[in-house]
């Protein structure tokens, strides 16, 4: 039996949605110490360095000088509410997507339930997701949704629908974590989507149902979401891309840090034997 080490097909980044207190530079260099391949960045983070005096050339050679790539740029789009506007700031992170060598930009699918939602709130998702989706076509990359409770993508079968009505070209970030606090299981999702999904979050928390904002940020094989079956999935499938840790609050780094640990020793077969 081969005794070398297994070799980890995934790469693993960082949402710098979660460190909005800091500058970019200070974004890339703390990826860079933690040994990350990559930064998911937030477009505000971008918008601050280009109106600070910098330019897509310069931030492309900061990205090579730590050794980073940018597999998403992040939007909080969601063509529910001003859909001229947020395809603007979807065209936007479409050509810096380009300059970046990016492949994809993450929005929303709306902002509230699939449950909740009226047929007017689906027409005006699905025109918004539509147009950026075409408009990111132009610039070479793709949309990507990310499955999040109280949007229209909480559900496989919302998920499935959105899909269809949108086209081929729509492709999905997974996210088992923001199935959980719906309380649903995330596999199916995975598995049932796992061709259009290019991108994956990973966080995890001891979560307090009744009043989520007590609940917990943990190391992501250690909170309250069954992350490591998830992880094992994703080993089955052979997932390849992006696996990006998404943390908030003061211990984002931390956080990164110990999960990242967690997860290439479990992918490496170092990790424990729970189920």
């Amino acid at each position: 039996m081969s005794t070398e080490p297994k070799t980890l097909a995934m790469k693993f980044s960082i949402c710098s949605t979660g460190l909005k207190g800091m500058i970019l530079k200070e974004v890339l260099e703390a990826a860079n110490r933690l040994q990350l391949d990559g930064v998911e960045l937030w477009d505000g983070h971008i918008t601050e360095y280009l109106d600070g005096g910098g330019t897509t050339h310069d931030l492309r050679r900061l990205l090579s000088e730590q050794r980073l790539s940018v597999p998403a740029i992040s939007t909080y789009t969601s063509f529910s509410q001003n859909e001229a506007a947020e395809l603007q700031q979807v065209q936007r992170a479409a050509r810096w997507a380009k300059e970046l060598g990016c492949p994809r930009i993450r929005t929303f699918a709306g902002h509230l339930s699939s449950r909740e939602a009226p047929p007017s709130l689906w027409d005006s998702v699905v025109s918004g997701l539509s147009a950026a989706s075409a408009a990111c076509e132009q610039d070479g990359v793709r949309l990507v949704i990310e499955m999040h409770n109280n949007t229209l993508a909480d559900t496989t079968d919302d998920i499935a629908e959105l899909l269809n009505r949108v086209g081929p070209e729509l492709e999905l970030i997974f996210d088992g974590f923001n199935f959980f606090v719906d309380h649903q299981d995330p596999l199916p999702a995975l598995d049932r989507f796992y061709r259009r999904i290019p991108h994956v979050h990973f966080k995890n928390y001891q979560w307090n149902h009744q009043d989520w904002a007590q609940s917990v940020p943990v190391p992501v094989l250690q909170g309250d979401s069954d992350h490591r079956a998830i992880l094992r999935n994703l080993a089955e499938l052979e997932y390849d891309g992006f696996l990006s840790f998404e943390y908030f609050g003061d211990r984002v780094l931390e956080l990164t840090q110990l999960s990242l640990i967690e997860v290439t020793q479990e992918l490496s077969g170092g990790g424990d034997d729970r189920p």
